[in-house]
């Protein structure tokens, strides 16, 4: 597609963006400084307000490009996809890194002249949940709000992709524009934040929050925050980076989502320490090292609390960076009306609980720094050590007995009486 066509257009001016209310919930858990608490929520702000789509992460590359600038240290680096990746220290040794992708599910419109409008779905939303949304599209560039309309029907294509009919256009339609769910960019009630788009621009907000902090405390091992584009479509720019060659050659990623609630991850009872999502498992070892920082800050903030569980509700990029090769965690925040789907039906805003995400801060910090560069040994090999240490007697005791006497062998109904 190229070119501008105003098909669709009725004339009218583009109704105004939902308004939004970004504020610090006045009850929080203490796990941050007031500094840092305003640090995050500048930075939420400015990502949340920034709209997305998959292969549309133009500006909010820019924004993430401009917030990780500000941090000492830091080198940037934009692989042949452009996905970014922000370093401090040496990362010619082992480097831990954290991941999160920049976009959310979105629409490319196109356009047919003497036909209604219409558009193509990227990303995974429910075609029941479509008809009767609101969408807004944005010039790709300037980012400029251009035209909203709703969709008046949704159905799936022979190429995989959700098509979408296109009615009540205001504004005018073009190639190079892209459509999101017209929702607030972000509204705080009590300690629960409401947005257009939680998944996963909060992974990407604790990264820089969580660098920026490990900056001023002057840490020295090498880290890595990366931004990858296209995950929505099935991981596409974390694959194009890992084709790329960009990342660190002994690099360990812990992967970050919003990823929708289970029973055993409930919205405001803390960051997830992932161990899994749908797809796969992740690596036990970095698993460890999240779940054993978790204590240690528990053991100096009571009131910090965090949470483990199997996120079967969807895949993440942890997964693709496992069947790479590369050591891949997890962690997450766990999500209302994942990917807008309404708990009662139809399109709603996202939400997680704002005291979780500062919690998921302090978690990243923490997990840097107990990320030991120089010793490889597993990390639950000495805990597990200290067991066989305290039994071993028994064990052997036992074994002396079993191998002096070898059971004969055993009838089939002895076996089963």
């Amino acid at each position: 597609m190229s070119g501008r066509s105003d098909v669709g257009a009725n004339g009218g001016d583009v109704p105004p963006v939902p308004p939004s209310r970004f504020a610090l919930p006045r009850a929080h858990r203490g796990v941050l400084g007031d500094d840092d608490r305003v640090a995050l929520l500048r930075v939420v702000t400015a990502l949340l307000s920034t709209p997305t789509a998959p292969y549309f992460e133009d500006r909010m590359l820019h924004v993430v490009r401009a917030l990780a600038s500000e941090i000492p240290g830091v080198t940037l680096r934009s692989d042949e996809h452009g996905n970014l990746v922000a370093t401090r220290g040496d990362t010619t040794t082992r480097t831990l890194a954290f991941s999160a992708h920049l976009d959310h599910p979105g629409f490319h419109p196109f356009l047919r002249r003497g036909r209604a409008p219409a558009a193509t779905l990227h990303g995974g939303v429910p075609t029941a949940n479509l008809p009767g949304a609101d969408l807004r599209f944005h010039d790709a560039r300037s980012l400029r709000s251009i035209a909203t309309a709703r969709i008046a029907s949704a159905a799936h294509g022979d190429d995989d992709l959700v098509y979408v009919e296109l009615e009540d256009v205001r504004g005018a339609l073009t190639a190079e524009s892209f459509g999101v769910f017209d929702l607030p960019d972000g509204i705080v009630r009590g300690s629960r934040l409401h947005s257009r788009v939680c998944d996963d621009l909060l992974g990407a907000a604790a990264i820089l929050v969580a660098l920026a902090i490990l900056a001023r405390e002057g840490h020295t091992r090498p880290l890595a925050g990366v931004f990858t584009r296209a995950e929505e479509t099935g991981f596409i720019g974390c694959i194009g980076l890992l084709e790329s060659g960009v990342l660190p050659k002994d690099v360990a990623v812990i992967g970050l989502e919003c990823s929708p609630r289970r029973a055993t991850a409930k919205v405001g009872l803390g960051p997830v320490v992932r161990v899994g999502d749908r797809m796969s498992v992740f690596d036990p070892e970095l698993t460890h090292l999240l779940q054993a920082s978790a204590s240690i800050v528990r053991a100096r903030t009571p009131e910090f609390v965090s949470q483990r569980a199997l996120m079967d509700g969807g895949s993440c990029e942890s997964t693709a960076y496992n069947a790479w090769g590369v050591r891949a965690g997890g962690a997450c925040l766990a999500l209302g009306n994942y990917h807008n789907q309404g708990a009662q039906g139809g399109i709603e805003a996202e939400f997680v609980d704002w005291n979780d995400l500062e919690s998921l801060v302090v978690l990243l910090v923490e997990a840097a720094r107990g990320f030991d560069v120089a010793d490889a040994t597993p990390a639950a090999q000495p805990r597990l050590l200290r067991g066989f240490a305290r039994e071993k007697e028994r064990l052997a005791h036992s074994a002396a007995r079993i191998l002096a006497k070898p059971q004969q062998n055993l009838t089939r109904r002895e076996v089963k009486s």
